[in-house]
């Protein structure tokens, strides 16, 4: 029976991270609370927690989430109510977001990037850090603005910007719109 349990709390995790479209290889923590009465959830989350783990390939933690929330949702196990919080494990290389009060511009290549009335601007090509790629611009842009688990569609002057483009040099001084 306990384990049973276990797999239905697997089961809800896995459903949140296809909601929020990770990817398996998609590292994440998983932080859960659960809320009223514990009972036999709470016995079973504790003595199962390394079956849990195992088949999360991630960290099962009942401590309050720390660092960046993918996405986070009430689900209920077996009449229980548990929080499930998915925490993103994305490392960013130093100094690739860069932030200037909105007067000052960056003494090197960038670009602006603007979303629901926020602008923010992102090196092109970081001191010490290869340039700037597409697809490592739409992680940046997904990290700035917390869009983790969104679709998101970069423009520039109202056209579409190719993931695909390997070089944004061009893009230099100039401000992509994004839409999630």
């Amino acid at each position: 029976m306990d384990e049973g349990l276990a797999r239905e709390v697997v089961n809800r995790v896995q459903k949140l991270r296809k909601k929020a479209k990770l990817v398996p290889t998609d590292k994440i923590t998983v932080y859960y609370t659960i809320k009223g009465k514990a009972g036999d959830l709470a016995r079973v989350v504790g003595s199962q927690k390394d079956l849990i783990e195992t088949s999360l390939k991630s960290s099962f933690l009942g401590d309050a989430p720390s660092g960046t929330t993918i996405i986070e949702e009430e689900v209920d196990v077996k009449g229980t109510k548990m929080v499930l919080t998915l925490v993103g494990d994305i490392p960013v290389a130093p100094g690739l977001v860069v932030q200037w009060p909105g007067s000052g511009r960056p003494s090197g290549p960038y670009l602006s990037v603007s979303y629901n009335g926020q602008t923010k601007d992102l090196l092109l090509a970081p001191s010490g850090a290869a340039p700037l790629t597409a697809r490592e611009l739409e992680t940046e842009v997904k990290i700035l603005f917390d869009l983790f688990g969104r679709n998101i569609s970069l423009t520039l002057a109202g056209s579409k910007l190719k993931i695909s483009e390997r070089d944004l040099s061009q893009l230099n001084g100039q401000t992509v719109t994004v839409s999630a």
